[in-house]
């Protein structure tokens, strides 16, 4: 077992590595309900006391290697064992075992990174705020005939759409059992069920609606705009539904300017793990400039969202945590276009705020604000009773940026 991550207080982070020591603050606060009369009130009333505690995080040097085994360097001179760009970050339920993930690599798909997800032991201290991490296993991806996944974006380029695409932007992870996960790719985009091995085992098929726009016969109409896709995924705790979550709105849903889709409406594809049965809410963007980038299951209809702008340090605005519920939502996977907003005999998901990682309390905001906020997990029960919830940040595979986890108590959910 490789210990590379721990969370010292007076002394270097590890042999070779220096660290900034971070404050560890811990806080209680209220959630209220933001606007009343756009949440549903037994969602408010039970919410009302939820109790947010920030525990402290552990940082990774930017210059980590991985336990894949691998070496040489990319075609963006970056090692091709680096460990960083974490996307997403899920419990595996045993102990103090996690999977992370690792997304397309750096270059934003320039480079040929095979992609792969992480073993790591996560160990949190509530009393004194220290948090440790130990890497301890990497995990190659293949597709059947066991070649190598990569993140290269130019395989797309050429793609017509059939099939599966030929590379993969890993952007979620979920824990299906002891030998499945299940992994969001943003470029299909497509839900994929692995093997712990890190083998593909099968491709959850998604409606037509979805698929890459830039690949059909009329191209920029509907679909999925480029890069644009399924960037977080979730299992309902029955494990009878996986959940996508757009990054953004589909083509049909927004509008294309300065080569965006720009809109606020986006939408969450709800797929059967065991039948064809799908259907679509509406999860409503603060403003067009933020994205989702993950989604975490509280119960079958609760869920925490991370949603983001794509600014850094002081230029941050909104790096947001929401408690989302779709209680009253309904399925909107008949209407062809929210480009106009809600139709009328329809309902959102409703959404308040829980976490804002941009409070000074965290030691996240100003010049020190991370960019990307990726992934979402529950850890085991704190020893009082309390969730552990982990957010783990992407350091695009940034030489000179930390990869980050930080540890939230989160009490009445």
């Amino acid at each position: 077992m490789q210990a590379l991550f721990r969370r010292p207080t007076h002394h270097s982070f590890g042999p070779g590595f220096e660290r900034n020591t971070l404050n560890r603050i811990c806080f209680y606060r209220n959630l209220v309900a933001l606007s009343t009369c756009s949440l549903v009130l037994g969602f408010a009333a039970e919410n009302a006391a939820a109790q947010v505690t920030f525990l402290g995080s552990v940082r990774a040097p930017g210059d980590t290697i991985d336990r894949s085994g691998l070496t040489g360097t990319l075609e963006t001179g970056t090692p091709i064992q680096a460990f960083g760009g974490l996307s997403a970050i899920d419990y595996t339920g045993i102990k103090n075992r996690y999977l992370v993930l690792s997304d397309r690599g750096a270059g934003d798909g320039a480079a040929s990174y095979p992609c792969r997800f992480h073993e790591v032991d996560i160990t949190v201290s509530p009393s004194d705020g220290r948090v440790a991490m130990e890497l301890v296993q990497s995990t190659l991806m293949t597709d059947a005939q066991q070649k190598f996944w990569t993140g290269n974006l130019a395989p797309l380029k050429a793609w017509d759409g059939s099939g599966h695409a030929p590379c993969l932007d890993p952007e979620g992870i979920r824990v299906l059992d002891d030998s499945r996960i299940v992994v969001s790719d943003e470029y299909g985009p497509s839900l994929d069920v692995f093997d712990r091995s890190g083998k593909l085992l099968r491709s959850i098929s998604i409606p037509e609606r979805y698929l890459l726009s830039e690949c059909r016969p009329n191209p920029w109409t509907t679909g999925t705009y480029t890069n644009r896709g399924i960037e977080g995924v979730a299992i309902t705790p029955d494990q009878k539904w996986v959940v996508g979550v757009m990054q953004g709105p589909l083509v049909q849903d927004g509008r294309i300017e300065n080569a965006k889709c720009l809109g606020v409406m986006t939408r969450w594809l709800i797929r059967s793990l065991s039948t064809e049965v799908t259907k679509d809410w509406i999860y409503p963007l603060e403003n067009e400039s933020t994205g989702v980038s993950e989604v975490l299951a509280i119960d079958n209809q609760r869920f925490l969202v991370i949603e983001r702008d794509s600014k850094i340090g002081s230029e941050a605005k909104i790096k947001k945590i929401f408690l989302a519920d779709a209680s009253q939502a309904t399925d909107v996977s008949e209407v062809a276009s929210l480009r106009d907003g809600i139709p009328t005999g329809h309902q959102a998901i409703s959404k308040t705020l829980l976490i804002d990682l941009l409070d000074p309390e965290y030691g996240m905001s100003g010049a020190t604000a991370p960019e990307k906020p990726e992934g979402l997990t529950w850890g085991p029960r704190l020893a009082d009773g309390r969730r552990l919830l982990l957010v783990c940040f992407d350091n695009d595979f940034e030489p000179t940026m930390d990869t980050i986890i930080a540890a939230f108590a989160i009490d009445g959910l």
